[in-house]
């Protein structure tokens, strides 16, 4: 088994796990709004808006992650990796944060084009935009379309590791690098 001695930065893998959390989080209560609330729940109210703070913080902490990324340059990936794989990886992880970037943007957008506020737990944020029904329509079906393509790239993301663990043939325990 082939270990790797360069890990990211401490503040890096702070970032990553926190970050992991609150997706998981704000897609499961996502999700539940979605499938299992019913219209008429005496919590509905308080799911949202649990929910938009949490998009908010996954918003805010992705901001603090591209500052971190300026300043801790990533360690490249190791030479058993194959040129394909880097790629591929590379891809991947640019792709996440793009997800990242427009999952809570489509969410805010949704939210303020329907004339509903967007909290961060008690703090308001500011409505930007006017109310548009037509867009807040279209950005809600983004909205869904892009936590559904973050959840299957994350997945991804983790069945790589496990793909370089258990099937390389050198194989690469990369998941040290994050942890």
């Amino acid at each position: 088994m082939k270990n790797i001695a360069t890990k990211y930065a401490l503040s890096s893998r702070i970032i990553h796990w926190i970050m992991a959390v609150l997706i998981f989080l704000t897609f499961a209560i996502g999700f539940y709004m979605d499938e299992f609330l019913d219209d008429d729940a005496p919590n509905r109210y308080e799911i949202y808006d649990l929910h938009k703070s949490f998009g908010v913080i996954v918003f805010i902490f992705l901001i603090i992650r591209l500052f971190n990324r300026l300043i801790k340059t990533p360690p490249a990936l190791p030479d058993s990796i194959s040129s394909r794989d880097k790629k591929l990886a590379k891809i991947g992880h640019w792709s996440l944060y793009l997800l990242m970037f427009l999952t809570p943007l489509s969410g805010y957008l949704m939210s303020s084009f329907a004339g509903y506020p967007v909290n961060l737990f008690s703090w308001q944020i500011p409505n930007l935009v006017e109310t548009n029904f037509e867009f807040a329509k279209f950005c809600s079906e983004a909205h869904e379309i892009l936590a559904y393509s973050m959840i299957f790239l994350v997945a991804i993301h983790i069945l790589a590791i496990f793909k370089h663990y258990f099937f390389d043939k050198n194989k690469t325990n990369i998941l040290k690098r994050i942890i």
